[in-house]
C-alpha cells in the first residue's frame, strides 16, 4: 500500500506542478491587443434557442443595435413557449432578423446539432451566397448573451487574416437576477466566482495565442463561413456530437490544417449566470462529460501537425476529468493514512510550505487582479478568498455525476435556466419595415 500511496503522490505532484505553470503563464502573459476594422466582413449572428422567450427579444435588440447591417438568425429547438412568436414577431419588423424552425423528432437533441442543421439551411440561401463565403463569419451567440461596441471591429479585425478560421470572445456573466438580502447570498457568490472564473480562462486565452489556437468556449465563438461549407462538403460536422461541441469544434479547426488558426478577442460577449446550486452543478456535470468525449481526440493531436503549445495545452485540458480522479482519491486516502498509519511519499517540511504558500498567492492574483478591473471595494479580495472554497467544492461536486452519466451512457444535453432581467441596448437601432417574415421549417 505504501507504493501505490507514493504512487499516487508523485502524480499529485506533477498534477500541482502543471498547475502553476498554467496559472503563472496565464498570469505574467501581458494583455493581446486584437486587430480591430469597422468594414470588412460581414457578420451573421447564429442564435440557438430552447424555451428563451424571456432573454430573447433584449437579445435581438442588443444585436441589431450594436452590428446594424449584420443577419441575426434565431434557431428555434421546437420550443413550446413564446420564444418563435417573439422572433417570428421581430422578424415581420425587421428584415435583418430571421426565424429557423426546428421540430420532433429531429430537434431538442443538443446545441451542435441544432447549429449544423441551421447552417446547412443557410448554405442556401441567397442572401448569404450573394457574399463570398470567405467574408462572412458565423457568431454564435447563447439566447441570453450580450455584445458591446468593440466585439464587431475586433471579430473584423481578426478575420482580416485569412488564415484565422474561428475566433472567440471573452465570455462574462452578468451580476444580476439573484434576489436580494440574505435570500440570494449564496446566488450572488455563484454569479462571483462564475465570473471570476471566466476572468481566469481569458488570462489562460492570452498564452494560447502564442501557438495560435485560443480554444471555443461557446458564447461568443466564431467560424468563417468558407470554413464552415468545406467542413460539411467534407462529411464532418462543425460542430461535433459531442456535449462540449464548442471546444471540440475548436480541435476540428486546428486537425484541418496545422496552418489555420483560432484567434482571442478580448471583447466581452455577456450572458446570465446560474444562481442555484443544483443546476449550476448538472451544467459543469455536462461540460466535464463533454470533455470526455473529447478523449478520441487525443491521439489526433499528437499525430497531426501542430505547435508544441498547443498540443500540450489540449491534452491537458482533455485529460483533466480524468486527472482529477487522482486528485480525489488522494483527498478520499488522507482519513485512511491517518487510521492506519500509512505512509506515501516523504516530503521535507519546506515543501508542504510551498505546497500551502503557491496557490493562495495564485488566488491572491486573482483577486487582485479582479478586484481592479471590476472596480469593487477592498472587501472583494477577502470575499473571493473565502468563497472560493465553496465554489471549488461546488466545481468537485458535479464530478460524480459526470462520471456516472459518462460510463452509463446517459447523454443528456442540460440546458441552463433564465431569468428575467431588463438589459439596456447600447446604441439606438430602428429596424427597416418589411411585409412578410421568412421563416424555415422542418416537416
Amino acid at each position: 500500500m505504501t507504493n501505490a500511496l507514493t504512487v499516487l503522490d508523485v502524480l499529485g505532484l506533477l498534477l500541482f506542478a502543471a498547475y502553476v505553470i498554467q496559472q503563472t503563464l496565464a498570469a505574467t502573459r501581458p494583455a493581446p491587443r486584437p486587430p480591430q476594422r469597422h468594414h470588412g466582413a460581414r457578420l451573421v449572428f447564429l442564435i440557438p434557442a430552447l424555451n428563451e422567450a424571456q432573454v430573447i427579444v433584449p437579445t435581438l435588440e442588443n444585436l441589431r443595435a450594436a452590428v446594424p447591417d449584420a443577419r441575426v438568425v434565431v434557431i428555434d429547438d421546437a420550443s413550446d413557449d413564446r420564444t418563435a412568436a417573439l422572433v417570428e414577431a421581430a422578424a415581420q419588423r425587421d428584415p435583418h432578423v430571421l426565424l429557423l424552425r426546428r421540430r420532433p423528432p429531429e430537434a431538442r437533441q443538443n446545441k451542435g446539432r441544432a447549429m449544423n442543421w441551421a447552417v446547412r439551411q443557410l448554405l442556401q440561401d441567397p442572401q448569404l451566397t450573394a457574399h463570398p463565403l470567405e467574408d462572412t463569419v458565423l457568431v454564435v451567440v447563447d439566447a441570453d448573451g450580450r455584445i458591446g461596441p468593440d466585439f464587431a471591429p475586433q471579430v473584423r479585425g481578426a478575420f482580416a487574416d485569412p488564415h484565422v478560421m474561428a475566433a472567440q470572445g471573452w465570455m462574462r456573466f452578468r451580476q444580476s437576477g439573484a434576489p436580494a438580502g440574505w435570500r440570494g447570498v449564496a446566488g450572488r457568490m455563484l454569479l462571483f466566482q462564475q465570473d471570476l472564473e471566466a476572468f481566469i480562462t481569458g488570462h489562460i486565452q492570452r498564452y494560447r495565442t502564442l501557438g495560435g489556437t485560443a480554444s471555443l468556449t461557446g458564447n461568443g465563438q466564431c467560424m468563417r463561413a468558407s470554413y464552415v461549407a468545406d467542413q460539411l462538403a467534407r462529411g464532418v460536422d462543425p460542430w461535433p456530437d459531442v456535449l462540449l461541441e464548442d471546444f471540440a469544434s475548436a480541435v476540428e479547426v486546428r486537425l484541418h490544417d496545422p496552418r489555420h488558426r483560432v484567434a482571442y478577442l478580448t471583447a466581452h460577449v455577456q450572458q446570465q449566470g446560474v444562481l442555484d446550486l443544483r443546476q449550476f452543478v448538472r451544467q459543469r456535470a455536462r461540460w466535464t462529460q463533454g470533455t470526455m468525449q473529447c478523449l478520441a481526440y487525443l491521439p489526433k493531436l499528437w499525430q497531426r501537425p501542430a505547435s508544441l503549445l498547443t498540443r500540450v495545452d489540449f491534452s491537458y485540458f482533455i485529460l483533466a476529468p480524468w486527472l482529477n480522479l487522482i486528485l480525489i482519491v488522494s483527498m478520499a486516502s488522507q482519513g485512511l493514512r491517518r487510521v492506519t498509519g500509512w505512509q506515501g511519499l516523504w516530503l521535507p517540511g519546506w515543501v508542504g510550505v510551498l505546497l500551502t504558500v503557491l496557490p493562495l498567492a495564485l488566488q491572491l492574483n486573482w483577486a487582485l487582479r479582479y478586484r481592479a478591473e471590476r472596480r469593487l471595494a477592498w472587501w472583494a479580495v477577502p470575499y473571493t478568498l473565502l468563497s472560493l472554497p465553496i465554489y471549488s467544492v461546488a466545481l468537485l461536486g458535479n464530478m460524480p455525476l459526470a462520471y456516472w452519466n459518462h460510463f452509463t451512457g446517459k447523454r443528456a444535453w442540460y440546458k441552463s435556466e433564465r431569468h428575467d432581467e431588463v438589459a439596456p441596448d447600447p446604441a439606438p437601432h430602428r429596424a427597416e419595415p418589411r411585409a412578410d417574415a421568412r421563416q424555415y421549417g422542418t416537416d
